[in-house]
């Protein structure tokens, strides 16, 4: 009977928290100068109630045949909004960037940052993934806009429930012009 309810409990506490791994292509932009990879992986973890968290892990910026190690970027507590087979996530907030844990790498420079603000918007299914990060760090000594694009292969054959703007993610402006549709402006 211990063995039931042990392994009972194991299968729930492993539905609430589901995750779900995406392998595509990252493109980095920095005042203009863009830089790509492919093969990235980035995690969605659905929490069990209505939020989840996006990773990015042991991130390793590639520019100009140059690797700079930045970290793990993880965003938690994102609250999701489904809308058909897709699930939209958007935040606007300050992060910290711990170290990876890649063999190799002594210095990391995301610890180096601080709080680091981003605009974040997402769009997911259980097969196909777009992440879009802004990351304007104009105001610190850094002097850069970061513009942050990771896609898989298949997403732009994923018709986007809710776009209102015909963006291609469903975003804080979508919500702003279904609000203003329902309040009739």
């Amino acid at each position: 009977m211990k063995k039931v309810a042990l392994l009972l409990v194991a299968a729930l506490c492993s539905m609430a928290t589901m995750a779900a791994q995406y392998s595509g292509s990252l493109s980095v932009e920095i005042n203009g100068v863009v830089s790509t990879q492919d093969n990235v992986l980035v995690n969605i973890t659905d929490n069990g109630n209505g939020t989840y968290n996006l990773s990015l892990n042991n991130f390793v910026l590639v520019q100009d045949g140059e690797n700079y190690a930045v970290g793990n970027i993880l965003v938690d507590n994102l609250l999701g909004v489904k809308g058909g087979s897709m699930t939209a996530l958007g935040v606007t907030r300050n992060i910290l960037i711990p170290e990876g844990d890649l063999a190799g790498i002594d210095t990391w420079l995301g610890p180096l940052l601080g709080e680091v603000p981003i605009a974040l918007t997402a769009i997911f299914n259980d097969t196909d993934a777009n992440v879009h990060i802004d990351i304007d760090m104009r105001e610190t000594a850094l002097q850069q806009m970061i513009v942050v694009d990771f896609k898989t292969p298949r997403i732009d054959k994923v018709p986007v429930r809710g776009d209102m703007d015909n963006s291609g993610i469903v975003d804080v402006d979508d919500v702003n012009a279904l609000i203003n549709i329902i309040l009739n402006k």
